[in-house]
């Protein structure tokens, strides 16, 4: 069936030229929300050619504040906002740029601050990223939830563009080298908590590098929200020294860490992270697979810190993984601290009051529960309205 061409009036409709591509349905865009992950150079590119087009909701994720550095290749910064967080900046322009655009800026560190149930609840995830920590978190949360994502990189001249998409061809992780898990793993100390002071090299880049890089990035966004045709799996390198462009594939790795579907989940409107306890999630669990269901997370929880040379405790209850090194000091003698650790909870436990958000869930938090064989995911809905309200 053909599209049925609709002629307004360029005088009053900003979307006007739009209407003559054969296969754009602007109502589609305008209902679509896409989740921007890293709003420094790529990102501004990508955020303005979304605001551009008319994206109806756009969801902007960064951690990092604006330094004059970034001046160069951000198109969306000015110098006054020296200082301000990325996110807030971003999502003023972007409504600046178009008014019908709803913005929302996310502050937070993307491996273990934002709940895996947005990614479920957004149409296109677009990678915007500068290292390969975060990159293999969204590709290991878009996998969970069979989410295909846009990842985007730049260095000098030279870009590449990837669309990875469960069970359709290669992973961001499986064209991970063993040099690249070396560089992952860098970061960490022996016992696995982050080495706050690792000095993170900064990337060449160019402005032009990364307008290429993210129009090609915004273009398959674009076409995902459409329900066009795209090649998971392959990667568009563009060399802008010698001006070449062309397509590589990946193989796919076998027993490749990232391919784990988190299969059935059950959406619960009533739970919350601040308001669901442990011991309400708990009892959900057993009433969706039977009596003795555990729930489980997919990282090491450090429940307390035990200090066996003055006897001191320190109750945690934070991911290890979100631990600086100084955290195995005890504050009181400076001797090394042992971790109480656990991954599971079986109704044992007595910290069951407590609520998912005081052991470290983010709101819209996608939760895993076992009996035997059989499980299922939990994840808290009641989250889903203030986390994706757009105003």
């Amino acid at each position: 069936m053909e599209k049925t061409l609709v002629i307004t009036d360029p005088d009053s409709d900003r979307y006007h030229t739009f209407g003559y591509i054969s296969w754009w349905q602007q109502e589609v865009v305008r209902n679509a929300t896409v989740l921007v992950i890293g709003a420094g150079a790529l990102g501004n590119e990508v955020l303005k050619n979304l605001a551009l087009m008319g994206i109806g909701n756009l969801l902007i994720g960064d951690f990092d504040t604006i330094e004059d550095a970034n001046l160069s290749r951000s198109v969306l910064f000015r110098q006054s906002d020296r200082g301000r967080r990325k996110v807030d900046v971003a999502a003023e322009r972007v409504k600046e740029l178009n008014p019908d655009v709803h913005a929302k800026a996310w502050h937070g560190d993307i491996n273990y601050e934002l709940g895996l149930g947005v990614f479920r609840h957004v149409d296109a995830i677009v990678g915007c990223l500068d290292n390969r920590e975060a990159r293999l978190s969204i590709n290991r949360f878009c996998w969970a939830v069979g989410r295909p994502w846009v990842d985007g990189a730049i260095q000098e001249l030279m870009g590449i563009v990837r669309v990875f998409w469960p069970d359709k061809g290669a992973c961001y992780e499986c064209t991970l080298t063993d040099a690249d898990y070396q560089a992952i793993n860098l970061r960490y100390s022996c016992p696995l908590l982050a080495r706050e002071n690792l000095l993170q090299g900064k990337v060449p880049t160019t402005p032009t590098s990364a307008s290429i890089v993210a129009a090609f990035q915004t273009q398959e966004a674009l076409k995902l929200i459409h329900g066009m045709e795209v090649n998971p799996g392959t990667a568009l390198m563009i060399n802008g020294l010698t001006n070449d462009i062309y397509n590589t594939e990946y193989p796919v790795k076998d027993f490749c860490l990232s391919h784990s579907s988190l299969g059935s989940i059950v959406e619960l409107p009533w739970a919350t992270a601040c308001g669901t306890t442990l011991a309400e999630l708990l009892d959900e669990a057993r009433r969706q697979l039977g009596d003795g269901a555990v729930l489980e997370f997919d990282s090491e929880l450090v429940v307390a810190m035990h200090c066996a040379n003055c006897g001191n405790v320190e109750h945690v209850f934070q991911r290890m993984a979100r631990l600086y090194e100084n955290a195995a000091v005890c504050p009181h003698c400076g001797a090394r601290r042992d971790m109480e650790l656990t991954h599971r909870i079986d109704g044992s436990e007595p910290f069951l009051r407590r609520t998912l958000a005081e052991i470290d869930f983010p709101p819209l938090s996608i939760v895993k529960a076992r009996l035997g064989k059989a499980r299922c995911a939990l994840e808290l809905t009641g989250d889903k309205e203030r986390v994706l309200a757009f105003h």
